[in-house]
């Protein structure tokens, strides 16, 4: 497999050992010095503000004095200062050389609980100093990470994980549904992934292609934990995954390319420009992987191949300033995938071409507008088999070919009143169709042809007043209305070569629910923020739950037309500290929820052949535990983070299963535990990060234990000239084979993926 890599490892290696003279930092170059002071809406001074600047030599980092001023010197050219303090809007500028940076006179403006479009978080730090559960993820910390795929990233945030605990490289999509801190998933995520503001989440399964958004495209990723109902409607009962791509500001080109361990080649790009008031921007990425045979060893049969996939997609954008206050874009995607799932009958395939388009407009008067109107088509075909119990042979059970359609539009509103008050309000809309088209096989001969489905259709209408009553507190207060309905409902069957055709057609539903949302912030000057919050979150259930049945292994799974919507009650309380000149942050949050009737996989028979499922509603589930977080900022190049999660998820009542009561929610392991480290020099940068996952169970009755989990990823890059770069890379360096599903049969996870390549960038 890697015939012929040793002589160009070689000379690598060589180019790695000394510096091109053009990347000395010019010496001698005088230091600028940064001024100014720091003061809210009203004109009232802001104690302990952050000011960070970040430039060629690094980053400097002060705070703001009693009076809201600050002054610190900084190396030479120009750079980027950010402005940051609890409750407030981030300030971001950036600083030419030659620009003048004394004398400046920052205002802060509220910022609201949860920016439904723009999204900012309040600083860059990967640990925010904020009492709420969030997390930022950088660019340079995606880069630096050593995974190649971007949930593997966000798993180094305690509370993410996807269905089951594989990485979407070798993993079935419809696993790839999203859970934040505990709330728990199925195929269907119950957190929303928005990129910039525009829904990521599959119209039919609400599961999530994690290769449609190209790493190098990626300018940062924002986790928020915990119910956002109140502004996200539907799908956010447990956070939301915000991210933002690059802009082109100026002139910027960024690609990777690499290939790595199991045959595994990849190549990413991003590059834009502008061009007088337009500008255009590209991404790109495209991969493959032969992978592994994934069924434990102790368990496989000559019918197990390797689980494999490959993956292209692309993104254009055009957008045109309107002026100095706004900004219009037409952004095309496409995306393809196929995957190999385990035997030689079971694959998949998906395309899914999407078109969105977008405004933004700020008035000092009228407010700031934003809009994004969006649509997509996606195909998806999977093949399902049974498998013999010695696993010598598998004979094919069904072929399905799932094709769907989703249009929405989001708009949004927010103006400063009183010098006190950031209001914001907004409007949703979705049209969402599809179907499940199945040919089902019974001893390799057609047995029944089957097609159920419908259309959906949900409205809501949300607003969000955050009120800052003192300098130092803010209050939140918001909700959303959402209306839901499911129509056009039907299943129709038809037996092959004889039999009666039945044709069922289900009623049309309609539901609603609020949910609001009251927090309340309170900011120290001496670098202490607590806050808490109790709330409401709501789901309607999908077409891929109400509609689709699936196998996995010899799993079948029902659906089930009869589902109602889930309805989420919480709250929390946090903490956040900040010691050393803002060096050290630690945070630590308090939280509780409770699902009323919330959709799961639930048990209906068991054999040694067939285990039984069906999506039905529970009585409640409850998740309730603590979260500790922390970063440390060594010095301006290094960086040390850590955070733990305890989570208790259970099922708390169920008439219908009062055996169910007490168990553990599948998938969710309480003990999470997760560490990062990262240096970024001037010619040389590295990563590490590590997680951990304790026990956690495949199934509702508890009965089929994964264990624990542990994986450790790395990167080492080394700069050979301006422009370029070589890097070497491992996920799951110690080679831990945890288990990630159970089926009955065990398989596991990837085995140490190991990638070398240049990285290259233009700015």
């Amino acid at each position: 497999m890697f015939a012929g890599l040793p002589g160009r490892a070689t000379l690598l290696l060589l180019l790695m050992s000394f510096c091109l003279p053009s990347e000395c930092v010019a010496q001698g170059q005088k230091q600028i010095v940064l001024s100014g002071s720091v003061t809210d809406s009203t004109g009232a001074a802001i104690q302990g503000a952050q000011i960070e600047f970040r430039g060629a030599a690094g980053v400097v980092i002060g705070t703001t004095d009693e009076m809201g001023h600050f002054r610190m010197e900084a190396g030479a050219g120009g750079g980027t200062l950010l402005v940051n303090f609890p409750g407030f809007a981030a300030f971001s500028r950036e600083m030419k050389p030659g620009t003048s940076a004394e004398g400046m006179q920052i205002r802060l403006t509220p910022a609201a609980d949860l920016q439904r479009i723009q999204v900012t978080a309040n600083t860059r730090d990967r640990i925010p100093a904020v009492p709420s559960s969030q997390y930022e993820i950088s660019s340079e910390t995606i880069e630096i990470s050593g995974s190649l795929p971007l949930d593997d990233v966000l798993r180094q945030v305690p509370g993410f994980s996807t269905f089951r605990r594989s990485s979407s490289l070798f993993a079935n999509p419809t696993s790839q549904g999203v859970s934040l801190r505990g709330v728990g998933a199925s195929a269907t995520s119950r957190s929303n992934v928005l990129l910039d503001g525009i829904p990521q989440n599959d119209p039919f399964g609400g599961w999530v292609y994690w290769a449609r958004l190209p790493r190098m495209a990626i300018e940062s990723v924002q986790i928020v934990n915990g119910s956002a109902s109140d502004v996200y409607g539907g799908g956010a009962m447990g956070g939301v995954v915000n991210l933002q791509t690059r802009r082109a500001e100026s002139v910027y080109a960024t690609g990777e390319i690499s290939y790595g361990s199991m045959n595994t080649p990849d190549f990413s790009f991003a590059a834009g420009a502008p061009i007088g008031k337009w500008s255009i921007d590209a991404a790109g990425q495209a991969y493959q992987t032969d992978g592994y045979i994934a069924v434990a060893p102790n368990q496989r049969g000559a019918v197990d191949t390797d689980v494999a996939s490959s993956a292209l997609t692309g993104i254009v954008e055009l957008s045109r300033r309107l002026g100095e206050r706004g900004r219009f874009f037409v952004r095309g995607n496409g995306f393809g995938e196929s995957a190999k799932n385990g035997t030689p009958l079971q694959n998949d395939n998906t395309t899914i071409p999407e078109l969105d388009i977008g405004a933004d407009w700020n008035s000092a008067k009228a407010g700031s507008f934003s809009g994004r109107l969006y649509g997509l088509r996606e195909i998806y075909h999977q093949t399902f088999s049974s498998v013999a119990l010695d696993r010598s042979t598998e004979s094919l059970t069904n072929v399905q070919k799932s094709p769907s359609q989703e249009v929405g539009f989001v708009g949004t509103w927010s103006r400063l009143f009183l010098e006190k008050h950031k209001v914001s309000a907004g409007f949703e809309a979705v049209d969402t169709r599809g179907h499940s088209a199945e040919t089902n096989y019974h001893l390799g001969a057609e047995s029944a042809l089957v097609d159920a489905g419908g259309r959906q259709h949900s409205f809501g209408f949300f607003a969000q007043d955050a009120y800052f009553f003192s300098p130092s507190w803010l209050l939140t207060i918001g909700g959303r209305v959402d209306t839901w309905s499911n129509n056009s409902g039907y299943q129709n069957r038809t037996p092959v070569p004889t039999g009666n055709p039945t044709a069922s057609a289900f009623p049309e539903r309609t539901e609603t629910a609020f949910s609001p949302k009251i927090s309340l912030l309170k900011s120290f000057s001496n670098g202490v923020a607590v806050s808490a919050s109790v709330y409401r979150g709501y789901r309607a259930p999908n077409l891929n739950e109400l509609y689709r049945n699936f196998r996995v292994g010899n799993v079948l799974t029902l659906a089930n037309p009869a589902l109602t919507g889930e309805h989420l009650t919480g709250g929390e309380a946090g903490v956040s500290k900040q010691w050393w000149e803002k060096k050290l942050t630690v945070r630590g949050n308090f939280f509780w929820s409770e699902i009323a009737d919330p959709v799961a996989n639930v048990t209906l028979t068991t054999t040694p052949a067939l285990i039984t499922r069906q999506k039905e509603n529970l009585g409640e589930t409850q998740a309730r535990g603590f979260e500790l977080a922390g970063e440390l900022r060594v010095n301006p190049r290094i960086q040390v983070s850590a955070s733990y999660l305890f989570v208790n998820s259970t099922v708390l009542s169920d008439t219908a299963n009062p055996a169910l009561v007490g168990n553990y929610l599948p998938q969710v392991p309480q003990n999470q535990f997760t560490f990062q480290g990262s240096y970024l020099g001037k010619d040389w940068n590295a990563g590490l990060q590590g997680r951990f996952g304790g026990q956690q169970y495949d199934d509702d009755q508890n009965l089929l234990p994964l264990g624990r989990a542990f994986s450790l990823d790395a990167e080492v890059s080394r700069r050979i000239d301006r422009h370029l770069s070589i890097f070497f890379a491992a996920q799951n360096l110690t080679n831990d084979r945890f288990y990630t599903a159970a089926t009955p049969v065990f398989t596991e996870g990837p085995p140490i993926l190991v990638r070398g390549g240049l990285r290259f960038g233009w700015r």
